[in-house]
């Protein structure tokens, strides 16, 4: 295509859809945003197992890796459910999300075709939108700032690669977001993000005021706890 990959709707999206979604904890979980934004999603196995449901175009689904979606007769997303990374699948369908919420099969059906290699332009979009869903920047800095130990790829449900693909990324994605865009991606997290547990006495609340101190046994070695 002729175009540049419009990086900053892709992000933009990404947040919208965190904050429509209402999604306060990691890690995300991409069929959730699918079921909670309209978008249907079926597992490979049901699909094959129901001769009533034969789309046109089922043979590219069966062929596909992880996830792929179907635009006919009604968009949906199908993924592979024995996929045996969790990371991975995660990632393809919030991929296949990307280019449902950037309009990609409606404004550039010839490109989406499944029988067709896939567009570089749009699977960059689709990328875009992938990692600023599973792991927003304003998060990963937060976590990565207070505590680097913890700021793995486990705890965004990625797979390594995608991980460090998200960190190649972080700058240049950062200086698309505003203040104001930034607060609101956080502002959800906010009882996620002030979990503590007090290794002494075994409480779990949420510090507020960020006391360091357990209200419990005053004891003031507390963990930070994202779960």
């Amino acid at each position: 295509m002729a175009f540049v990959p419009r990086t900053d709707a892709a992000l933009h999206y990404a947040c919208a859809v965190l904050q429509d979604c209402r999604i306060s904890r990691l890690p995300v979980d991409p069929l959730e945003v699918a079921v909670s934004s309209g978008i249907s999603v079926y597992p490979l196995s049901q699909v094959t197992q129901n001769p009533a449901w034969q789309p046109w175009n089922l043979p590219a689904a069966l062929g596909m890796t992880d996830a792929i979606t179907i635009a006919y007769p009604a968009f949906c997303i199908i993924y592979r459910d024995e996929a045996r990374d969790p990371g991975r699948l995660r990632w393809a369908v919030a991929h296949e999300l990307g280019h449902l919420f950037l309009n990609h099969f409606r404004d550039f059906p010839d490109q989406m075709n499944p029988g067709l290699s896939a567009d570089s332009t749009l699977e960059e979009e689709a990328d875009v939108f992938a990692r600023n869903l599973l792991a927003p920047v304003p998060l990963v800095d937060v976590i990565r700032f207070n505590r680097p130990r913890q700021a793995k790829a486990p705890l965004f449900g990625l797979s390594r690669t995608a991980w460090m693909k998200r960190l190649d990324t972080l700058g240049e994605d950062r200086s698309l977001i505003s203040e104001e865009m930034a607060d609101a991606v956080l502002y959800p997290f906010r009882s996620f993000l002030l979990n503590r547990r007090c290794p002494k006495c075994g409480r779990l609340f949420e510090d507020r005021r960020d006391t360091g101190r357990c209200p419990q046994c005053g004891c003031e070695e507390l963990e930070w706890v994202l779960e």
